[in-house]
C-alpha cells in the first residue's frame, strides 16, 4: 500500500522540511579517545560572519540532565554501573567523535567553518581500546568514579556442569572474536526541532524508531511539559535498532530552539554516522562443548565480554548485547547444563548498542560453529549432529536452560525442509567431483530460534519496569465506511500499511484501500513503543487484530438492531453483515457507519460511533529457521563466493508471505556484511579508521546471491492471530552458515578449521590455509 509513495518519489524525510528562519547545527567533535577538556575558546567562532551561537558542555548541563539508565539493584540479574552520557560532554572526552561544543550558524555550511575556528585545549589521557585489557585491575578508567570499567557483571550457572564435562567423551575450547560495526542506514540521523514561543509548543522531527520515546525523554531532560512537545518521525529511510534511542543531539538541538525561538535543523552526514552513532556488536566470545560420543551435548560453557564503547544508551543500555547472547546461547537444542557468562566492559570507542539481532549474531555464531566443529572431531556429518540434538517438536512448550520459555517451534521441520530443498546428497557428490577438478566447494547449516517482540515477562527478569511490553492501535470508521487507523508503531520498511490494511480486511471485511495509515506522529496515534525486537507484526498486530475485533462486535450488534435479529444470527462476509442463510437480509459497512456514527442509530445502552481502541499486552513468542550456504573458496586468494543460499522460516501464521521474505532477504543482506565485509577500525591511539563507505564495507547487490526460500507456519499459541516476529533472524544466522560452510569446503585438503574472527576477510580465508 505504501510503495507507489516511494517510488514516484512522494517520500518525505526529515531533511526535506524547509521551515523558515531555520538556523543550523555542526558539532565541534573531539579529535582524542581519552582526554581532559582544559578549556574551550568559541571568540573567533563568534566572530564569524553567520555564527549566532556556540554552545559548550557545562552550559549545557546546567539545562539538560544526563541521559542515564538505573536498573534496581535488587531486580537487575547481575552487577550494574550507571554512567552519564551528557548531551555536550563535561570535563572530558571519551571517544574520537564525543562531541564538545554545538556550533548555530544561519546555515550549515558556515556552521562547519565556525566548528574550525573553535580553539579547545586538550590535556591528552591513555586510552583503554580492547575489553579484556580494559577488565583488568589497574587500566585506564573511562569512568573515574567507577573504579572500574566494569559496566556489568553476570553469571548463571544450571546442572552439574563441571561434572557433566568432566565425564565427557569429547570437549574443546574456542574462543571467536566478533567484529565491531554498525546499522549505516541510507538516511543518516536527522532532526528538526521548533519552539513557538508564543504557544509555548515544541516540535521535534526525528528520523527515529520509537517517536513517542524521544518525546518522553526530551520532556524529562530537558524539564518541558510532555503535552507541549509533538514528536514526528515522518517516513524514515532504514533504522535496525540505531534510531530506537535517544540521542545527545536532539537534546541539544531542544535546547538551542528553545533558545532561539527559532527552528534548529542537523543533518547528519556520514563521517559523523561512522564515528558518532552508536556501533554494535564487538565482543569476545569463549565456548566450550561437552558431548558423547555419539554426538549428545552434554554441557555447554560460555562467556560473552562486550566491548560496550564510552557511554551508555536508553532504553537498554550496552550491557544487553552480552547479557542476551549470554541467555540466548543454547539456542533450538536440548541442552540442560550451561554456565554462561556476561560482561560489558566501557572502552574510549564510540558507544555500542542495540542493532538488528541484538546478542543473537555472537550466540549463534559460538554455538553453530562450535557445533561443526564437534561434528569434524566426530566425524559426523553436521546435520546428524543437529537432528540428534534439536528439540523436538513435540517437546514444546519448554523452557531454555537459562530460563527462555519456547511456547512452539518446529526446529527439525525446517531443517530437514532445509535440507531437502538444497537436495543435500546432490550436493555431497558434487562436492566430490568439484573437488577432483580442484574446486573447493562447501555447505554450513545454521539453526536459529528467534526470541521476538518481548512482553512484560521478559523485561521484569532483566530489572526493567518501564512500559516496553504493550502495543497500541486506535480504529475509527467514517460515515462513508472509510477507516483510519493510528498506531504507536512505526515502520521504515516494514510494510505496516499493507499489513496491518490486511488485518483490518480481514477482520471487518472491507478492501485494504479503505484503510487510511497513520504513524509516527506523537499528536495524533496513541502512546507506543515503536518499531525494534521483531515486534510489529506481533505486538502492533495484536492491537489492531484486538481493536477490530471490538469494531467487528459493534458493527454486528448495531445490524441487529436495525434488522431486528439476534446478533448471534449474523455474520461478517463479502463486506456485508447478513443473516445466516439469508444473504438478501444485509447491510454493507457503509450503512452500519452511517447509522452509528452520522444518524447515531444505536440502542440506548451503546455510545454512538464506531471506533475502538487497543493497548495490547504482547507476549515473547519465537521463530525458528534454518539457513544454507553454498560457497566457493579460492584458497590462493581467499575470496569466497557465495553460491547458493537457502532459509527456512517458521514465523507462525503469515500475514504476507512476499513481505515476510523480503525481511528475511535483507537481513541476509545485513548478515552477510557482518560475515564477510564490516567492520570498524582504530589504531592504538582510538582514531577510527573507518570514516568513509571507502574503507567501511557494505554489501552491494552483486554480494548478495539470488536467495531461496522456503515456509512452515506453525501458529503461536500465545500470541493474537498466532503471529510469531521475524524481523531480525535473516541478519542472525548468516555468519555461522557462511563460516561452517568455508571451513567445510577447506576441509579435504586443509583439515577443518574454525573461523575464529570476523568479518571472513580475504586475508582471513586465505591465512586458513598458509598457516
Amino acid at each position: 500500500m505504501e510503495d507507489p509513495r516511494f517510488l514516484m518519489g512522494q517520500a518525505h524525510y526529515v531533511d526535506d522540511l524547509n521551515l523558515p528562519n531555520t538556523l543550523s547545527v555542526a558539532f565541534v567533535r573531539s579529535s582524542y579517545a581519552h582526554a581532559r577538556i582544559k578549556s574551550i575558546d568559541a571568540i573567533k567562532a563568534l566572530k564569524h560572519p553567520g555564527v549566532v551561537r556556540v554552545m559548550t558542555g557545562e552550559e549545557a548541563k546546567k539545562l539538560c540532565k544526563p541521559i542515564r539508565v538505573e536498573f534496581p539493584e535488587k531486580d537487575f540479574p547481575g552487577k550494574y554501573k550507571a554512567c552519564d552520557f551528557h548531551a555536550i560532554a563535561v570535563g572530558k572526552a571519551n571517544f574520537v567523535g564525543d562531541i564538545i561544543a554545538a556550533v548555530v550558524a544561519t546555515n550549515r555550511y558556515v556552521a562547519e567553518d565556525g566548528v574550525e575556528l573553535v580553539e579547545v585545549e586538550y590535556e591528552p589521557l591513555t586510552p583503554i581500546l580492547d575489553p579484556e585489557e580494559a577488565a583488568k585491575p589497574g587500566s585506564p578508567l573511562v569512568h573515574e568514579e567507577w573504579g572500574d570499567n566494569l559496566m556489568l557483571t553476570a553469571k548463571l550457572d544450571v546442572g552439574e556442569v563441571d561434572k557433566v564435562f568432566a565425564e565427557a567423551d569429547l570437549k574443546f575450547a574456542v574462543r571467536f572474536r566478533m567484529n565491531r560495526h554498525c546499522a549505516a542506514p541510507m538516511e543518516n540521523r536527522a532532526v528538526i526541532a521548533h519552539h513557538d514561543p508564543v504557544l509555548k509548543q515544541m516540535t521535534v522531527w526525528s528520523s527515529s524508531q520509537m517517536p513517542h520515546m524521544v518525546r518522553t525523554r526530551i520532556a524529562e531532560a530537558i524539564d518541558y511539559p510532555e503535552h507541549a512537545i509533538r514528536v514526528i518521525s515522518p517516513d524514515v529511510g532504514g533504522g535496525f535498532g540505531l534510531k530506537c534511542h535517544i540521542f545527545p543531539e536532539e537534546l541539544v538541538l531542544a535546547l538551542l530552539t528553545r533558545e532561539f525561538g527559532r527552528p534548529i535543523k542537523w543533518i547528519e552526514d556520514r563521517r559523523e554516522n561512522l564515528y558518532g552513532s552508536y556501533h554494535a556488536k564487538d565482543e569476545v566470545c569463549y565456548g566450550e562443548l561437552a558431548l558423547k560420543q555419539d554426538g549428545t551435548i552434554l554441557g555447554l560453557k560460555a562467556k560473552f565480554i562486550g566491548d560496550v564503547g564510552a557511554y551508555t544508551s536508553y532504553p537498554w543500555t550496552p550491557a544487553l548485547e552480552p547479557s542476551q547472547a549470554s541467555i540466548a546461547c543454547p539456542g533450538p537444542y536440548k541442552i540442560s547444563t550451561v554456565r554462561v557468562e556476561a560482561m560489558a566492559v566501557a572502552t574510549n570507542k564510540t558507544t555500542s548498542s542495540v542493532y538488528r539481532g541484538v546478542g543473537l549474531p555472537a550466540a549463534q555464531y559460538l554455538m553453530e560453529h562450535m557445533l561443526d566443529l564437534a561434528a569434524s572431531k566426530l566425524k559426523m556429518d553436521p546435520v546428524e549432529l543437529r537432528r540428534k540434538n534439536l528439540i523436538p517438536t513435540s517437546d514444546y512448550p519448554c523452557v531454555s536452560a537459562t530460563g527462555l520459555v519456547y511456547e512452539s517451534g518446529s526446529s527439525p521441520e525446517t531443517l530437514e525442509k532445509a535440507v531437502k530443498m538444497i537436495d543435500y546428497p546432490k550436493f555431497r557428490k558434487e562436492q566430490a567431483e568439484a573437488r577432483k577438478l580442484g574446486k573447493y566447494l562447501g555447505i554450513g547449516f545454521s539453526s536459529l530460534i528467534e526470541q521476538s517482540t518481548f512482553g512484560f515477562e521478559y523485561w521484569r527478569k532483566m530489572g526493567i519496569k518501564n512500559g516496553l511490553g504493550y502495543e497500541s492501535a486506535h480504529i475509527r470508521v467514517d460515515p462513508n465506511g472509510g477507516i483510519t487507523l493510528t498506531v504507536g508503531t512505526h515502520s521504515h520498511g516494514q510494510g505496516h500499511a499493507t499489513v496491518y490494511a490486511q488485518l483490518i480486511a480481514d477482520g471487518l471485511g472491507c478492501k485494504v484501500e479503505d484503510v487510511t495509515f497513520i504513524q509516527g506522529d506523537t499528536a495524533m496515534t496513541p502512546y507506543g513503543w515503536g518499531t525494534w525486537g521483531s515486534r510489529s507484526a506481533t505486538a502492533g498486530g495484536g492491537a489492531v487484530i484486538n481493536a477490530t475485533a471490538k469494531i467487528r462486535d459493534k458493527m454486528i450488534r448495531v445490524a441487529a438492531n436495525l434488522m431486528e435479529v439476534s446478533p448471534r444470527d449474523l455474520e461478517v462476509k463479502d463486506g456485508k453483515i447478513s443473516v445466516k442463510g439469508v444473504s438478501s437480509k444485509s447491510m454493507t459497512l457503509r450503512d452500519v457507519a452511517q447509522a452509528a456514527v452520522y444518524t447515531a442509530d444505536v440502542t440506548a445502552d451503546e455510545e454512538p460511533g464506531l471506533e475502538a481502541h487497543e493497548h495490547y499486552k504482547n507476549p515473547t513468542p519465537y521463530s525458528n529457521a534454518t539457513h544454507v550456504a553454498v560457497v566457493e573458496v579460492d584458497p590462493a586468494t581467499g575470496f569466497v563466493k557465495i553460491v547458493r543460499y537457502l532459509v527456512v522460516e517458521d514465523c507462525g501464521r503469515m500475514i504476507n508471505p512476499m513481505i515476510v521474505e523480503g525481511q528475511i532477504a535483507g537481513g541476509v543482506a545485513q548478515g552477510i556484511g557482518m560475515a564477510m565485509l564490516e567492520h570498524i577500525r582504530y589504531d592504538e591511539s582510538g582514531q577510527i579508521l573507518t570514516t568513509s563507505l571507502m574503507d567501511y564495507l557494505i554489501p552491494t547487490a552483486s554480494d548478495v546471491p539470488p536467495l531461496e526460500f522456503g515456509h512452515i507456519e506453525t501458529p503461536c499459541p500465545i500470541s493474537a492471530g498466532g503471529i510469531k516476529g521475524m524481523g531480525e533472524g535473516g541478519a542472525v544466522a548468516p555468519p555461522p552458515a557462511i563460516a561452517n560452510a568455508i571451513s567445510d569446503a577447506l576441509a579435504s585438503s586443509f583439515g577443518w578449521k574454525t573461523i575464529d574472527r570476523l568479518p571472513m576477510s580475504p586475508e582471513v580465508i586465505h591465512s586458513l590455509t598458509t598457516g
